[in-house]
């Protein structure tokens, strides 16, 4: 019986690997900063930990007994450094044999070049915090293994989607709300990769004896336009995707708070500092913050305006790919083939929308229809 460990367990990510893992000849262990994060987990009386990404002592615990542990974290970029050192040296004290590390295609910039491939090297001057951090935190991590025992594997993957993913659930409220956009008319390249067909190969990547050391591409099948991703979406809300607007990317430049103050607040050190806090503590003094864009009841405006297009930065980016990463290297070394159609994860991800408040209501006639075909 193989034990996994899952630091981040009640991530999108590393929900579904405890959901696809754990049974058979394979025991998952979930583990998460809180109690309160772990709750479905214990309910289904799986063996869970608390321990936080900074407390090495605490997370050597929660790694005994486990022959592999996969670190699928999101946060700051303090936080994705930062949790690289205690990761590595608590699992070379507990015996661990392997860290799977969910990277991302990131380190490579959303658009990547055309011809890249995992030895391409990485992108360190981009706009955006946390991709540095995660090309940091992956060679933080092969540096460990050159001293230590613990192999490391690591999956650079696109776009992760599927079932409380939060392409799909901020693609339903654009829909939704009229904002959704493309840029090109849409005719960029996706690199999108179905959430089961990652965990399908994070599942070859527990054994494969070649892995040790190397990165790895994932994805879907298919060659995916931004277009084809937003179509079977924009037709469960009823949306011709033919009518979503045609928006052309403006200059970005960072803004002082960019440039100052967010490398400040995401920093390795404040990070490590706010672990230390109560996960309580900190819910309560958010209370007390006023949310931005909030006023009195004599401020509010007598007519909401209609919600108008946001081009971020990234989305401009990604919607202008050229390129679809290949995942040649990962059928090498792991035998990887995508286990899920595109088209049948864009249908499991819409049926999953006609469950779930606020989306239900809108995708009810297209589950109704596509009944049949899940």
């Amino acid at each position: 019986m193989m034990k996994i460990g899952v630091v981040g367990a009640s991530g999108f990510v590393g929900n579904r690997a405890v959901e696809m893992l754990h049974g058979g000849d394979t025991e998952v262990r979930p583990i998460g900063r809180t109690v309160a994060s772990l709750d479905r987990f214990v309910a289904e009386g799986l063996d869970c930990r608390v321990a936080g990404a900074f407390d090495q002592s605490a997370l050597e615990t929660a790694f005994e007994g486990c022959d592999v542990v996969i670190h699928s974290i999101l946060g700051s970029p303090g936080l994705i450094r930062g949790s690289i050192a205690p990761t590595y040296k608590a699992a070379q004290k507990a015996g661990v044999r392997r860290i799977i590390y969910l990277s991302s295609m990131i380190v490579h910039r959303p658009a990547p070049a055309p011809g890249t491939t995992e030895a391409t090297p990485l992108v360190a001057n981009q706009p955006y915090a946390a991709h540095p951090a995660k090309i940091d935190a992956e060679r933080k991590l092969m540096r460990l293994r050159k001293k230590g025992a613990v192999e490391v594997v690591i999956f650079r993957p696109g776009i992760v989607f599927g079932p409380r993913s939060r392409w799909v659930t901020d693609l339903a409220t654009q829909l939704s709300q009229g904002t959704a956009y493309f840029i090109n008319e849409g005719q960029g390249i996706c690199n999108s990769v179905y959430v089961d067909n990652l965990i399908h190969a994070m599942r070859l990547s527990l054994t494969a004896p070649n892995a040790d050391g190397e990165a790895f591409f994932v994805g879907d099948r298919e060659l995916v336009t931004w277009f084809d991703f937003y179509r079977p979406f924009a037709e469960a809300f009823g949306v011709d995707p033919k009518q979503i607007p045609q928006l052309t990317a403006p200059e970005f430049t960072q803004s002082w708070k960019q440039r100052v103050i967010d490398p400040i607040r995401n920093s390795e050190l404040v990070q490590r500092t706010l672990s230390t806090i109560p996960h309580e503590l900190k819910q309560t003094a958010k209370a007390f913050i006023p949310k931005r864009g909030t006023s009195s009841p004599e401020q509010q405006p007598t007519a909401i305006a209609k919600p108008e297009p946001v081009i971020t930065q990234m989305m401009a980016e990604l919607q202008q790919s050229q390129y679809k990463l290949p995942f040649s290297k990962a059928e090498k070394f792991l035998g990887y083939e995508p286990i899920v159609s595109f088209d049948e994860g864009c249908n499991r991800s819409i049926q999953w929308l006609a469950k779930e408040s606020p989306f239900n209501r809108l995708v009810a006639t297209y589950a109704i229809k596509q009944q049949s075909n899940w």
